[in-house]
């Protein structure tokens, strides 16, 4: 039974995770490689404030901190995301298509390279340990049942969020720029302003389910938001169909859970990872091929 609700708290956060991704993506077609360095930010944020940030810049100064309370964290970590994503979008939303997607890798790495050679702060490669659970009304939330019900509750405040923000002026707007920017243009509406609060809504809920990760794992390092990060958030929400809000909470449940069975045959370590990733690039591809007209939209010219 453990089992389970470990399986059901990682899917509540990738939930949380892709249908962030999906408000920039799926919504403003903006191909944001960018967010799982958001995501890590907001991991890094709980673990640092969780921990008491410590923190000597030099000899004669230093910070310390005392470890900070559940909800002051979380939102301290959703607040330092949108105002990295604000900083990131200020700079990549100039640029379109391709170029787009190069300038937030480009981010992207440089969160990575700060997270490895930060050391007096982030520890580098050798992580952070001893993140403590979240307490609630005087509740620590060391099982896990109670860690998932936390959970759950979350992610059915990101929902509702999203879900207004689909439904919405802004998500019909975001639509809008996606497919006729120059439509958008004509009726008076700022694209960039659009596409902005867009990449802050994101990236907000993006360092939610990076605290949520921090407070689960007890443990964080750079390894854990690497670039095969992104690809699998960004498959979730391809299989899902980029915009879609219900087939995005499908393909979470789907592909988090599809390697479970494979646990259970009797395949060596060796053969079992490569196997599992075979599995998600072949489904990936087949997404990629049926919704070729979503995310490869005909160009017409005149």
């Amino acid at each position: 039974m453990e089992y389970i609700i470990h399986l059901l708290i990682l899917v509540g956060i990738y939930v949380i995770l892709a249908q962030s991704f999906n408000v920039i993506f799926g919504l403003g077609f903006q191909f944001n490689l960018a967010h799982v360095a958001v995501y890590a930010i907001g991991a890094y944020t709980t673990a640092l404030l969780a921990t008491g940030l410590k923190y000597c810049p030099l000899e004669s100064i230093c910070i310390d901190l005392e470890p900070m309370g559940t909800f002051s964290g979380i939102v301290f970590s959703m607040l330092t995301s949108g105002l990295l994503a604000f900083l990131i979008g200020g700079i990549s939303l100039k640029l379109a298509l391709d170029y787009f997607a190069i300038g937030t890798i480009a981010f992207s790495s440089v969160i990575s390279a700060l997270l490895i050679n930060w050391k007096s702060l982030t520890r580098g490669v050798l992580g952070i340990p001893g993140i403590p659970r979240p307490e609630v009304m005087g509740l620590e939330l060391y099982d896990n049942w109670y860690f998932l019900a936390f959970v759950c509750v979350l992610v059915v405040f990101t929902l509702l969020v999203v879900h207004r923000v689909f439904y919405s002026a802004l998500g019909r707007g975001l639509r809008a720029q996606s497919q006729h920017p120059y439509a958008v243009q004509a009726l008076g509406k700022n694209a960039v302003a659009l596409r902005t609060a867009g990449f802050v809504i994101s990236s907000l809920f993006a360092g939610l389910a990076g605290s949520l990760f921090a407070y689960y794992i007890n443990y964080i390092d750079p390894s854990s938001f690497s670039l095969t990060e992104m690809v699998f958030v960004l498959t979730i929400v391809i299989v899902g169909r980029p915009g879609s809000f219900w087939g995005c909470i499908v393909a979470s449940f789907f592909l988090v859970l599809l390697p479970e069975p494979l646990r259970f045959l009797e395949i060596p370590s060796s053969i079992l990872g490569p196997m599992r990733q075979l599995l998600y690039a072949l489904i990936l591809f087949t997404s990629v091929y049926i919704n070729r007209g979503r995310l490869f939209p005909e160009r017409r010219e005149i």
